[in-house]
């Protein structure tokens, strides 16, 4: 195995680990206070938003997949491939 490829795999092990931590913690967030708070932009075009289940459930689940069970799935898939190639 290259060097290359098995920093690439190593890389793919611990970054999909942490997104799928990130996942995991955004998903039990979520569903347990029933909103998802989250502000993007930088300094005065910054936007603060809250999403909750109640007011906006279409957008809410929609941001729960996004920034929840997406990142699980595919940082789950990247840890497994990486795992893979590193034990062959």
């Amino acid at each position: 195995m290259s060097m290359f490829r098995a920093g690439l795999a190593a890389a793919a092990v611990f970054i999909g680990a942490i997104s799928a931590l990130l996942g995991v913690v955004m998903l039990v967030s979520a569903l347990g206070s029933g909103s998802i708070a989250m502000s993007y932009g930088a300094g005065a075009s910054a936007v603060a938003e809250t999403v909750s289940r109640d007011g906006d459930p279409a957008r809410f689940w929609w941001l729960v997949a996004a920034l929840g069970i997406g990142p699980f799935v595919l940082g789950t898939a990247a840890a497994i491939w990486g795992n893979r190639q590193l034990r062959r």
